[in-house]
């Protein structure tokens, strides 16, 4: 079919600045582009008023719940495709960029239509003969006077891989030269570039990555939509934690795209079973290490998306993946020394988190659950008023369900009513004590903060960590006997009445807890001897050291500073 009028559409915006304007005069023309310096002007203004707001609303969080305060602002915020020119700017590629742009400007409306349908002849066939495209072009550039090679070079912004001396086709010879492509094809990765990626810059650092979305099947504006929010979300952080965010806001914006559909349609029921792996594979990120003069290609990594969430069924489920996302965020934010960095001990839960992520693979979870337990513990003993946020047995309930099949195993084990309420007695020997001598200075029960490394240093061995367990056990009912006792005593000389047994309510106005029994041991050796003292051991202490009631009891205040490391 015939292709409408292509003379008011433009790939791509070149960059505009003074320097760009007074290149472009000095050659004839007038350059009309993306306005650089204007737009940088406006994000520091937009950044000083946002600046002068309270802490709970300088926050990525506050900008996705759209807040009232902040929505006052939005039509002050700059482009969210300011970051693409500042990394086009960063690594000096500007005069490239633009003569690909203004190329492409320059073109009629007839012109533009045969270059349209040379991209489509390429596209039509799974292998693309790019050699015939360039021949066809060459032809055609003749036919109508246009200037310019048919190669260009391939630019490493889009083209990470190939950057100077990387991927020849053979090792023939040392020397350092860019790779030449199709320049018609380097403006279409400009294009994608704009609309499909996410370009930052480390915190604290010259350093960049890019995350760019592998679309599966999703709409091209709602693809566009989901890219310009999730590039005023993201935030620049360390780099590895900008892999963990950039998947999981990215799924928060689907929750929240799925919410708005279930709101305006009530039947969307039978028809909203997408997973978010059926709109997307994930991002692909690309590291960039500044070296002075000029940016080097690091790596070049798959980052997916949440497998783990549930289906978008229903609004109850778009809900209950909201809250789970906002959970993991939360989580990961807390993940810094009071000093805001990451030392060794932060990077190894992050990284067991990202490769948790990486492999939708639980088994990382669960190392990470355990190690994050003690970490938490220990960050509240150093700053008690600090907010940091624990894992949810819910959430971990509803990462099992998410694949019942593959995750057989551990729901059996997380479902017995004996490791329950073993995980209980850890929980009452280390996170809830803890609390309490923190908030009421009430010293009732010995807080445990070993406990979880030590259960975890002996889980490699079935009979040393059923020994381990069982003298915590020993030691655990003992201390909980012992101030059921002192209650007791002090009910009956307070009340004249006789000794008897304590009720429930009073054991709940004196915050006692309650004893295991020998069948909760015995269930729980049943399940080592079928399941692997490893596997029981990890999943104990993780939900151990979990916090245990409805989602909405956890505060949900966020440990998210604030913006600072946004690019100039």
């Amino acid at each position: 079919g015939s292709l409408p009028s292509l003379s008011g559409i433009q790939m791509v915006l070149p960059l505009e600045n003074e320097k760009q304007r007074d290149k472009a005069e000095k050659g004839g023309k007038k350059l009309d582009g993306f306005p650089y310096d204007k737009e940088i002007s406006r994000s520091k203004s937009y950044r000083e008023q946002i600046s002068k707001l309270p802490a709970a609303l300088r926050t990525a969080d506050a900008r996705l719940r759209k807040a009232p305060e902040l929505m006052e602002m939005v039509h002050e915020e700059p482009d969210t495709k300011l970051s693409h020119y500042q990394a086009i700017s960063s690594m000096k590629i500007v005069g490239s960029f633009n003569e690909l742009a203004l190329r492409w400007n320059e073109l009629d409306d007839e012109q533009r239509r045969l270059h349209i349908a040379l991209l489509l002849a390429l596209f039509a066939q799974p292998e693309n003969d790019v050699e015939a495209a360039v021949s066809t072009w060459q032809k055609m550039a003749k036919e109508q006077g246009l200037g310019g090679k048919a190669l260009g070079t391939a630019l490493q912004i889009v083209n990470p891989t190939t950057g100077k001396g990387a991927n020849r086709t053979k090792a023939s010879e040392l020397a350092i030269g860019n790779q030449d492509s199709f320049w018609l094809l380097e403006l279409l990765k400009f294009r994608g570039f704009m609309e499909a990626a996410a370009p930052l810059i480390i915190k604290e650092s010259k350093d960049r990555k890019t995350y760019v979305l592998q679309p599966k099947r999703v709409h091209l504006d709602t693809l566009q939509a989901m890219m310009r929010d999730l590039r005023t979300v993201l935030w620049p952080t360390s780099a590895i934690k900008l892999d963990i965010l950039a998947s999981l806001r990215f799924a928060q914006l689907l929750v929240r795209h799925y919410r708005e559909l279930f709101k305006r349609d009530s039947l969307r029921k039978r028809r909203g079973k997408e997973s978010i792996k059926s709109i997307a594979h994930g991002f692909e990120v690309t590291s960039y290490k500044d070296m002075g003069s000029a940016y080097a290609t690091m790596n070049v990594a798959l980052i997916n998306f949440p497998e783990w969430l549930p289906r978008m069924e229903s609004q109850q489920t778009v809900e209950a993946a909201g809250e789970l996302l906002q959970e993991h965020i939360q989580v990961i934010q807390s993940i810094r020394n009071s000093k805001g960095e990451e030392g060794a001990e932060e990077y190894e839960l992050l990284r067991l988190y990202r490769e948790f992520l990486s492999g939708n693979d639980l088994r990382p979870f669960w190392k990470f659950a355990t190690l994050y337990g003690s970490y938490l513990m220990g960050l509240r003993e150093k700053n008690p008023n600090r907010y940091i946020r624990p894992l949810s047995f819910q959430g971990m309930e509803i990462l099992l369900m998410s694949d019942p099949t593959n995750n057989r195993d551990a729901l059996e084990i997380v479902g017995n009513k004996g490791f329950q309420r073993i995980a209980d007695a850890i929980r009452s020997a280390t996170v809830f004590p803890q609390q309490r001598r923190i908030v009421n200075n009430d010293r009732t029960y010995e807080v445990r903060y070993g406990l979880g490394q030590e259960l975890m240093r002996k889980a490699r061995y079935k009979h040393e960590f059923l020994v381990a367990l069982s003298e915590f056990l020993f030691q655990y009912n003992a201390e909980t006997a012992q101030e059921d006792e002192k209650a007791i005593k002090e009910l009956a000389r307070n009340t004249h009445r006789e000794m008897h047994p304590l009720s429930a309510q009073e054991r709940r106005n004196h915050h006692l807890r309650y004893m295991t029994s020998e069948d909760d041991l015995k269930e729980v050796v049943a399940l080592v001897d079928k399941h692997g003292s490893e596997v029981v051991g990890s999943l104990l202490v993780a939900c151990g050291y979990s916090f245990k009631g409805s989602a909405n009891g956890v505060s949900k205040q966020t440990d998210e500073p604030s913006a600072d490391g946004v690019e100039e």
